[in-house]
């Protein structure tokens, strides 16, 4: 089974205390989420080993595809998109001791075939 990584980018709206300089909320932003993309426009796209491949080979087409989010009232995005994991399910952070392989790797970097 092929697996990618489709890169996206969903705001975050943080409430500071100005006198005490506390972070006081975090919230997110789901309906505002969108495909990420590099300084030249061309979306993000990664392999199992958080590897960057070039979207026009058919495995990141279709894991683009895939992954673009909606909702079910698209008039009223609202929540998690509809077709993506229930947001209580998502991850925290980005990287964890078991990524420790994408240290190496720059996210922006050109692979190397």
């Amino acid at each position: 089974m092929v697996k990618r990584r489709v890169r996206f980018v969903m705001p975050v709206m943080v409430e500071v205390d100005g006198d005490s300089d506390e972070v006081l909320r975090v919230v997110t932003l789901p309906n505002e989420i969108r495909r990420d993309r590099d300084d030249l426009g061309h979306f993000l796209v990664y392999d199992e080993s958080f590897l960057r491949r070039h979207r026009d080979m058919q495995p990141q087409t279709h894991a683009a595809a895939v992954a673009e989010p909606y909702w079910e009232y698209p008039r009223f995005p609202v929540g998690s998109p509809v077709n993506w994991p229930d947001s209580l399910t998502w991850e925290e952070g980005f990287l964890t001791e078991a990524d420790d392989g994408y240290g190496e790797i720059h996210p922006y970097g050109e692979p190397e075939y």
